[in-house]
């Protein structure tokens, strides 16, 4: 019988954790929407319970919960577009809320929960962030951030109820996925395009297969108050596309755009997006978000787990090889 609930199992993260459990030979719940594609978790059968629910529905979620001892919670929305803030505040704050009130109802004794390093306080061009940077001074400069600040209160009122917690922070996380969709894959789909533009700003990388890793490692040593932030390398914008270019040995972009200029062009290609009813490529979160300055410190990882991370380099490689090989 399974004793793990694992939530959001079919996306970038989740389906990396479900193929890792099933590989251990881990018996494990996946919690999935109706209209989810169980294609790749119906491979797993043989250790893959599917249940159906929602985040917001908490009598599905009270459901799911019974008879399970650990709720690893990595389903979240993830959006960059200002509109979509009621939707994340409701996905991944109240649905968190929700899965941590029906936890303490069915009895569960632990939830590991997948945060990000966008909840942390951080501050462009200021110093390395650490864990010692747990609350953000100033208001997350993005709904996605805002929303999942709003989670993480929830599992921490959630331990205060009685739940043991362990919380992961991962930054920017690289690894093999859905080449057409919203995760970090995607960067190697549009490296094709070869565009011209990179923005300044800096940012922390982790090669999905640690954050799986320093999962596993959180479950099993099983330690009340665990936090980790989940960093390999940080790494200019300008450097991690150049570097994605290469392994599909494409053209890297060249020209340098300013946060002045992302700043004057996303109005524009707001306005677009309207007329044609489609998603702005670029928001006014997203400008913040590439434009911006932020090192990150995951060290301690390394020194409680004794296992390093992976190069960013070569993950790159390695995910730019996979690439060419789906889509030759």
């Amino acid at each position: 019988m399974a004793s793990i609930l694992l939530t959001g199992a079919t996306g970038f993260l989740g389906l990396a954790l479900a193929r890792r459990l099933a590989a251990s030979d881990q018996a494990f719940r996946a919690l999935l929407r109706e209209q989810s594609d169980v294609s790749e978790l119906a491979k797993l059968s043989a250790h893959c319970e599917i249940v159906y629910g929602d985040l917001n529905d908490p009598n599905s979620l009270l459901e799911a919960c019974a008879g399970i001892d650990t709720i690893i919670h990595v389903a979240a929305l993830v959006s960059y577009q200002s509109s979509d803030r009621d939707r994340l505040l409701l996905v991944n704050g109240e649905g968190t809320a929700n899965l941590v009130n029906m936890a303490l109802e069915a009895g569960v004794e632990r939830l590991i929960h997948l945060s990000s390093v966008a909840v942390l306080n951080r501050v462009s061009g200021g110093p390395v962030i650490t864990l010692e940077d747990r609350w953000p001074a100033e208001r997350p400069n993005s709904s996605y951030a805002e929303s999942k600040f709003a989670a993480e209160r929830e599992v921490w009122r959630g331990q205060a109820e009685g739940l043991s917690v362990a919380v992961l922070y991962p930054s920017t996380m690289l690894g093999v996925g859905d080449w057409t969709g919203q995760n970090t894959s995607s960067f190697w789909r549009i490296a094709t395009q070869e565009r011209h533009f990179y923005p300044e700003g800096t940012a922390g990388f982790v090669d999905l297969r640690d954050v799986v890793d320093a999962t596993l490692f959180v479950l099993g040593r099983n330690i009340n108050g665990d936090r980790f932030l989940l960093n390999g390398a940080n790494m200019s914008w300008r450097e991690l596309l150049a570097r994605v270019a290469r392994s599909i040995r494409v053209s890297p972009p060249t020209r340098r755009m300013p946060a002045w200029q992302s700043a004057l062009l996303w109005p524009l290609e707001g306005l677009r997006a309207r007329i044609t009813g489609s998603k702005a490529f670029l928001t006014k979160e997203t400008h913040r978000k590439v434009q911006a300055n932020y090192h990150y410190d995951g060290s301690h990882y390394v020194k409680e787990s004794g296992h390093p991370y992976r190069e960013v380099s070569k993950t790159i490689e390695e995910i730019g090889i996979a690439f060419l090989r789906q889509s030759a």
